[in-house]
């Protein structure tokens, strides 16, 4: 009695990990790589929006742009040419989620495989858009740091 015993603590013991890991390749698991870059790439736009916002109204403010010219003096700080590459490896980084092998997910192996891709991916779309708001921050840093050092105005 007690080897069958043994026996069954073996074999489901064993069986689990296999359950496991079928249930870590679902569908759930690529929603929650979704739930997970989302909620970064939302919380750094709430950790660095206002702050970009503030910067620039203070570089509006001393430098006494108008309505009008607001948009032209201020765009370059959120969108040069580093911004612009980040975007476009992060429009790549999408598209080639778009494009990942669908005859991949028939397979267990496949859907594991396709997860950890997928995951990684996502993650560089995180760490893509954390850049471009470091970059678009320091630009503000310096820009500001130059108008203390002034101390006046255009």
């Amino acid at each position: 009695m007690q080897v069958r015993w043994a026996f069954f603590v073996l074999f489901v013991g064993a069986g689990t990990p296999v359950f496991a890991q079928a249930a870590a390749c679902d569908a759930g698991a690529f929603k929650t790589v979704v739930a997970e870059a989302g909620a970064a790439i939302s919380g750094l736009q709430d950790a660095n929006a206002k702050t970009v916002q503030a910067k620039l109204q203070a570089l509006r403010a001393h430098h006494n742009w108008s309505d009008d010219v607001y948009p032209v003096r201020a765009t370059p700080f959120v969108k040069d040419d580093t911004t612009m590459a980040i975007d476009a490896a992060n429009r790549a980084l999408l598209l080639k989620v778009q494009s990942f092998d669908a005859d991949k997910a028939a397979s267990e192996d496949g859907r594991c495989s396709m997860l950890s891709e997928f995951r990684l991916v996502m993650d560089e779309v995180v760490r893509n858009t954390a850049a471009k708001w470091r970059h678009m921050v320091a630009k503000l840093d310096a820009a500001t740091a130059e108008v203390m050092q002034a101390g006046m105005g255009e």
